[in-house]
């Protein structure tokens, strides 16, 4: 294509306004634009009359609501009836119980156990082991049977301590093993 205007082959820039007369003539203003002016002018009048209207009905509401003082409420706090009770109460204590009796029953019972993992193969319950194991906690695996079949599940425990149950349970949370608590009666 041959290029009639005389200029290389490149357009013309778009920020560059391209007018007819040569010379900038400022926009026109049409009626559209008055009739936009004057609905702006009526709204803010308007808006402004009711901002005024409020604040006055609410220094009238203000100036005519009588003044109460604060009343104070005291809650009435918890009840303790133990101090009246407990000297008026009377213990059965039978002669035949001895204290290293009653320690004896008292020592727990149950042991408490973190199982790790239920599997169905033995390979993957040895494989959770050994996590287990880089982790500094010993596990056990013990497989059972069940109407659906042989499980192999990995046991951390019984712990000797709350604490020591806690450490255990933390390194398998931040290694994103869940857990289950299970409690099991001393054999």
């Amino acid at each position: 294509m041959a290029n009639t205007s005389g200029q290389s082959g490149r357009k013309p820039s778009a920020t560059r306004s391209q007018t007819s007369s040569g010379h900038n003539t400022p926009p026109t203003l049409n009626t559209s634009h008055l009739q936009g002016f004057v609905v702006g002018c009526v709204t803010g009048i308007l808006i402004c009359v009711g901002i005024l209207n409020a604040l006055e009905t609410g220094e009238q509401a203000a100036e005519t609501a009588p003044i109460t003082p604060p009343t104070i409420e005291v809650e009435a706090g918890p009840r303790f009836d133990f101090y009246t009770v407990l000297p008026n109460q009377e213990l059965d204590l039978n002669p035949d119980i001895e204290p290293a009796a009653l320690e004896a029953k008292s020592s727990d019972q149950a042991q408490y156990l973190l199982q790790v993992g239920s599997f169905r193969q033995e390979g993957d319950a040895d494989r959770r082991r050994g996590e287990l194991a880089l982790l500094g906690l010993e596990a056990n695996v013990e497989p059972s049977d069940g109407d659906n079949g042989r499980w192999y599940r990995v046991y951390l425990g019984p712990f000797e301590s709350r604490s020591e149950m806690a450490r255990a349970r933390s390194l398998t949370a931040q290694a994103d093993m869940d857990t289950l608590l299970l409690k099991r009666e001393a054999p």
